[in-house]
């Protein structure tokens, strides 16, 4: 699980912001929590904050770590207002109590210019640009470090795909998990027709199609029906191949799900679509900006309450739902304020002891965590 996430000179973020999940002492809604760490976090922050930038920043690492998807969406990374000609990345995980780090430099072209995995403390990899890297991962000692410098390559990308490491040793196992780890995080939006996604799987698919191909339609049709959406789902095909239509009493043909479905539904398909390949245990983290754009409040808390209940998947989600800032679904340590420079959970922005009868969205709207 990610424990904390710092970023230096990246976009807005020009001083160090710090992203910390260490859990509060609480006793109530021990699912949002686990082994001491957030396990579902809400973001909360005013617009242009930083709320999709630490996103981007977050996920930045699929992009030389893994081959899976990355479309950034700006070529501009780079805090203008720095001196300084890099950005800096520090991600702090816990895996089977083990703590791992991992840092990394990049240049105003993103490219990587430095990055250093420590493991339990002691440095395992690390490469300088231009400079042979370091590998102190038993079975690595036979490769290559001489990484060309024109190819933008991750020398801890290079030692996993090229290695066969034995992961009866200690730090080579927990190297392993580490990239299983990165190799299968997911974030991905849903605000009007900007359905992207980076992480998890290379390339896209058409959601329709998938639904219909998985079977899945029957159970798609119980999922809205759950979420206080009443269709009858058919198949159907057209010039385009399968697609999923609406069926009613008084039409002879179904109508196109997609062109007549509101855009609070469209985007309630496209978590339909990652859920299903997240209850199967296959994400370990998950980040999904503006989570319930469009959504009625009482649909974003039986969003909230499903993605409590998943076992292995770390959430962090942001919204301007202030519905949600509620002890009955959340605590005061999963709840987040971003204002540009820092980001910190509630009970860390007041003096307040914050108990479970407090009102937390009365309190925020007052602006009663603003002293920071």
């Amino acid at each position: 699980m990610l424990k904390k996430f710092t970023v230096r000179n990246y976009r807005q973020f020009n001083e160090p912001l710090e992203f910390d999940l260490t859990a509060g002492n609480y006793a109530f809604n021990p699912e949002c929590t686990h082994n001491g760490l957030v396990k579902l976090a809400l973001i909360y922050g005013e617009n242009g904050t930083g709320k999709s930038s630490l996103g981007w920043a977050l996920f930045d690492l699929v992009s030389h770590l893994t081959d899976n998807n990355f479309n950034h969406y700006s070529k501009y990374c780079l805090n203008a207002n720095s001196i300084d000609s890099f950005s800096t990345f520090q991600f702090d995980f816990l895996f089977d109590e083990t703590s791992v780090s991992y840092e990394y430099q990049k240049d105003e072209e993103r490219n990587l210019v430095y990055e250093k995995l420590t493991i339990d403390k002691k440095v395992c990899i690390e490469y300088k640009l231009n400079q042979p890297f370091i590998s102190k991962l038993k079975g690595s000692e036979n490769l290559n470090k001489n990484i060309n410098q024109n190819q933008n390559l991750s020398a801890l990308k290079y030692v996993y795909n090229n290695t066969n490491l034995d992961k009866r040793n200690k730090n080579n196992k927990v190297f392993v998990c580490f990239m299983n780890f990165i190799n299968h995080i997911l974030w991905f939006r849903s605000v009007l027709d900007d359905r992207s996604f980076i992480g998890y799987k290379k390339g896209s698919e058409n959601i329709s199609e998938q639904i219909i191909k998985n079977n899945q339609l029957d159970d798609f049709e119980r999922f809205l029906s759950d979420c206080g959406l009443d269709f009858k789902l058919v198949k159907y095909n057209d010039i385009n191949g399968s697609n999923i239509g609406i069926k009613f009493p008084n039409k002879k043909k179904p109508l196109p799900f997609f062109e007549i479905a509101s855009t609070g539904t469209r985007n309630l398909t496209l978590f339909y679509y990652w859920w299903k390949i997240i209850q199967e245990n296959q994400v370990p983290l998950l980040f999904i900006d503006e989570f319930d754009c469009s959504y009625h409040f009482a649909l974003s808390e039986k969003i909230i309450e499903k993605l409590k209940d998943l076992p292995n998947t770390q959430v962090i989600l942001t919204t301007h739902n202030t519905n949600l800032l509620s002890n009955d679904l959340i605590r005061p340590d999963c709840g987040f304020i971003i204002n540009g420079k820092k980001i910190k959970s509630l009970n860390n922005l007041t003096e307040k002891e914050l108990r479970e009868v407090h009102n937390l969205e009365r309190l925020y709207q007052a602006g009663h965590f603003n002293n920071e």
